[in-house]
């Protein structure tokens, strides 16, 4: 049975820059002796290597064993015994049956959204209200990579983008956000002096205004 806390790790394992189609699937073949992720993006068929930071090191840890092999799955969720996880390199996996690649998508497709049923179940301990997802958490990364002043062609080759008109999509989006509530804040109906006071007023003790009415005086 998954706990919260090992749930909590497949956010954190590469700062969730990897599709969560692609992170249910990585096997112990994919680590390098070096510390990087070596894998094929499913939805670009494009190679990737990413640098595996401590944080992430460290958990892995947590799910490997003596007896684990090259080819088994990382984590809990697919089954390393089954047809499909037979076909271990890409070039494997395009010669499976037709019936066995609907069977593995179906699976993988099955366990993001128990993924994200966690996720959310993490989000009411953190008292956090939105809806979120294995996706929003790209967006959530690519937020705090604007915020840090990235680049958008860095930020394209961590995300695994096609191209740099995607990462111009994803930023595009949070500079509109950001203009929508500079705009609200210009144009925002300033409160009547007067209005103010006599809610401020109303607020007060009998105490306190005598004491401001006296302090006014003097």
């Amino acid at each position: 049975k998954l706990g919260a806390y090992h749930r909590n790790h497949w956010v954190h394992i590469t700062g969730i820059i990897i599709r969560a189609g692609d992170l249910i699937q990585l096997r112990w073949c994919n680590i390098t002796d070096d510390g990087r992720l070596e894998y094929r993006m499913a939805k670009t068929k494009k190679d990737r290597s990413i640098f595996l930071h401590d944080k992430a090191m460290t958990i892995l840890q947590l799910y490997y064993k003596e007896e684990c092999k090259p080819t088994d799955y990382i984590f809990p969720l697919l089954d390393s015994n089954a047809d499909y996880a037979k076909a271990v390199t890409p070039e494997q996996k395009a010669t499976l049956p037709t019936d066995m690649i609907i069977r593995l998508n179906n699976v993988v497709g099955a366990k993001n959204a128990l993924l994200n049923k966690y996720l959310n179940k993490l989000a009411k301990f953190a008292n956090i209200e939105k809806h979120i997802s294995m996706h929003i958490a790209r967006h959530s990364f690519a937020k705090i990579a604007k915020d840090n002043n990235v680049d958008n062609n860095h930020l394209k080759n961590l995300l695994g983008h096609s191209n740099i008109k995607v990462t111009e999509t994803y930023m595009g989006n949070f500079e509109t956000q950001e203009t929508d509530l500079v705009m609200a804040s210009i144009f925002k109906k300033k409160e009547d002096p007067k209005e103010r006071a006599k809610k401020l007023l109303e607020n007060m003790t009998d105490e306190q205004i005598e004491a401001f009415l006296n302090f006014s005086t003097k």
